[in-house]
């Protein structure tokens, strides 16, 4: 799953950062509103983690912009701001959950776990998806296994097979892929397309088809 973090202090920024990583999470961290709106608009997330006092645009202001776009996505705003008045704004911008600072990193990390599963069961969609022929990915973990052996995924090949799952059976862009594999859209085709065929190696032949100029699909069997 990939995570986008906003907080401008350097320190628990970091430490954020790299306890989501050390889950098995790809973060995306900022700490200034500005980039990190520039960000926002050019990729996808699956969850939001958003300091509320930062400079540049505030993290009301960087909600209001993910609501725009998205309305289903999960938003987790962090603030030491105490006051109702902020924890009010916040919801009504559209937030899913508001943590006061300080906060102890295992309870952050259990509520990404759980709007992320929330959003799978409104989805109707199981955590762990069959793929046919044995394999099997879990969407939250990220992992891939057949007949129970993990296969082992670099962090571009779990990144690309998630959004595929994700949609499978149903077409992904090329620019699809660009948005939230990479994070940028000036990413050469040739690397795309290095991942693509990796991926392909470590499933069934077949399984992932190449649709010449628009993107891929995977078929489940």
């Amino acid at each position: 799953m990939k995570i986008f973090l906003l907080e401008d202090d350097f320190s628990l920024n970091k430490i954020i950062k790299l306890s989501l990583q050390n889950k098995g999470f790809f973060v995306d961290s900022f700490l200034e509103g500005y980039s990190a709106v520039d960000v926002i608009i050019n990729n996808k997330y699956d969850l939001y983690i958003l300091d509320l006092n930062v400079l540049g645009f505030d993290g009301h202001k960087v909600l209001e912009i993910i609501r725009a776009e998205d309305l289903n996505v999960p938003v987790i705003m962090i603030s030491a701001e105490m006051d109702i008045e902020n924890i009010k704004k916040s919801y009504t911008l559209g937030c899913n959950d508001y943590i006061k600072k300080p906060f102890d990193f295992e309870e952050l990390f259990l509520r990404i776990q759980y709007h992320l599963s929330h959003i799978k069961k409104d989805d109707n969609q199981d955590f762990i998806i069959d793929l046919g022929y044995d394999f099997s990915f879990n969407l939250i973990d990220q992992t891939l296994h057949k007949s129970k052996h993990e296969i082992e995924l670099t962090s571009k090949e779990k990144l690309l097979l998630s959004l595929l799952v994700k949609n499978i059976n149903n077409t992904i862009t090329n620019e699809m892929i660009h948005e939230y594999v990479w994070d940028s859209k000036e990413m050469e085709a040739v690397s795309m397309r290095s991942i693509v065929h990796k991926l392909k190696k470590k499933l069934k032949n077949g399984m992932i088809i190449n649709l010449r100029g628009v993107g891929y699909k995977l078929i489940s069997l």
